[in-house]
Parts: C-alpha cells; sequence; structure tokens
C-alpha cells in the first residue's frame, strides 16, 4: 500500500498541471473582459480616443455643403413632382366642370326639348355653377402656383444649382460613410445625438444600422442640423410644397422610421 508522500508525488504532476491551466485561462479571461469593455465602450460611444465631430463642415466637406445649400435655396420656388401633379388635377377639374356647364349651357339654346329634360339640364347647369364657384379659388390659386413653377422652371442658374445639389447629394453621403467608418475605426467617442439615435450596434447584421447612421449623419450635414441631443433636430413641413421642404420631410420620415425599427 503506497505511503502518504508516495500518493503525494502521484498526484503532485496533475495539480502542477490544473495550476498551469489555470493561469492560462486567469490571463485568457483577463484579455477577453478587456476586449469587451473596449467593446462596450465603442458601442455606446464612450470610446478612447477623442470626441467625433460628425456635423464639423471642414475642408473635406465645405465646397458639397455650399452646393446644398445653394441647391436648397434654388428648391424653394420649385414645385416637388407629387404636388405640381395634384395642382394640374385641380385646375384640370375645374376646367372641366367649366365646359361640362358651358355645354349644357348651349344645348339649353340649341332649340325646343322636352319639359324634363329642360329642367334636368338646368338642374345640372345650377350644380355646376355652384361646384365652380366652391372650387374657383382654390383653383386660381393652383394656378397661379404653376405658372410661377414654370417661371422658376425656366430659371438656367436655378437649374444649374438644383443639379448640382443632385450630385453633393451623393457626394455628402460618401463623405457621411466615411466618418462613420473613421470614428468606428479610431475608437472616438461619438456625439451624445448619435448614441441616442442609434444605439448599439445589433450582430448578426449590423447593415441596416450602418445605413441608418449613415443616412443620419448625412441629413444633418446636408441641412444644417447642429442639436446636440435630438439627432433629427425639429421636424420638417411640406406644407409649401416646395421640393427642398417636401424632399426634406420625406428624408426625414423615412430616417425615423428606420430609426425605431432599430430601436423598438
Amino acid at each position: 500500500m503506497p505511503t502518504e508522500k508516495e500518493r503525494l508525488d502521484a498526484v503532485e504532476p496533475t495539480v502542477a498541471d490544473l495550476v498551469h491551466r489555470t493561469q492560462l485561462l486567469t490571463a485568457e479571461l483577463e484579455r477577453v473582459s478587456a476586449r469587451l469593455l473596449v467593446l462596450e465602450r465603442r458601442l455606446s460611444g464612450a470610446g478612447a480616443g477623442p470626441d467625433e465631430d460628425f456635423d464639423a463642415v471642414d475642408g473635406e466637406i465645405g465646397d458639397i455643403v455650399a452646393a446644398l445649400r445653394a441647391a436648397w435655396d434654388a428648391e424653394q420656388e420649385v414645385l416637388a413632382d407629387s404636388v405640381r401633379f395634384e395642382l394640374s388635377q385641380e385646375v384640370s377639374e375645374h376646367d372641366g366642370l367649366k365646359e361640362r356647364r358651358d355645354a349644357a349651357r348651349a344645348h339649353l339654346a340649341s332649340g325646343r326639348m322636352p319639359r324634363f329634360e329642360r329642367d334636368a339640364l338646368e338642374h345640372e347647369v345650377h350644380q355646376l355653377d355652384w361646384k365652380i364657384g366652391s372650387a374657383e379659388a382654390g383653383a386660381l390659386d393652383a394656378a397661379a402656383r404653376l405658372e410661377a413653377d414654370a417661371a422658376a422652371a425656366e430659371d438656367a442658374r436655378r437649374q444649374e444649382a438644383i443639379l448640382a445639389g443632385e450630385k453633393a447629394r451623393e457626394e455628402i453621403w460618401d463623405a457621411a460613410t466615411r466618418r462613420l467608418e473613421r470614428a468606428l475605426a479610431a475608437d472616438t467617442r461619438l456625439p451624445v445625438w448619435f448614441r441616442v439615435g442609434m444605439g448599439e450596434i445589433p450582430s448578426p447584421d449590423p447593415n441596416p444600422w450602418v445605413r441608418a447612421a449613415t443616412g443620419l449623419i448625412a441629413y444633418r450635414l446636408e441641412y444644417g442640423v447642429t442639436t446636440a441631443v435630438d439627432p433629427l433636430g425639429d421636424p420638417p413641413t411640406a406644407g409649401s410644397g416646395s421640393a427642398a421642404w417636401v424632399r426634406r420631410t420625406e428624408v426625414h420620415t423615412d430616417l425615423v422610421d428606420q430609426l425605431h425599427t432599430l430601436r423598438p
């Protein structure tokens, strides 16, 4: 039967191996914990690097933003396509009512007809007169807006600014993409508005997050939003019908939907 010393000598290599393995596991856990801390700080925007200024209009994008501002001014007098269509429909419907009334009047004046037919036509003329009168102010306003829109469309300098804005809109998206990639790679401290709007990068598919983040940065740069906490600033309104405001409202609505999807 082995002595106590012999039993200890037999187990000593196993114990030494377990101690070594424990030391290795402890070191690995410390390494992983440190890495997780870095990732958590990066995902929350509390990076170890300097503060990131996504809103900076520096030399890299100064000319692009200037082109976007000029396009914004130029599009104030130009109607959005959807608004132009609605106004054209309003004018067309009003003109159609007048054509129907004039045709009915001409038929009444054309000669004798049965009493019931004359009564029906006179009633139709009366109803059309009422509809024309109630819609006339709106139709006149619509026609005036369409006329002003057509005059604005003939302004060569205005159209040049609008076309330059379309090109600049693509360039600002590329610039936003570069800024986001640089910030994530450098582990910079992200702005509060970005953390409020975007939250953490989801897994396993971060693409919707990246797309929304890029769009958010581009939106703020294009429209000069500099709020510290609110990602999108004050909501725009498309009430004027101008191409500039309608586009901004549509982009704003799309971004709100994307952010709500990312952070239900």
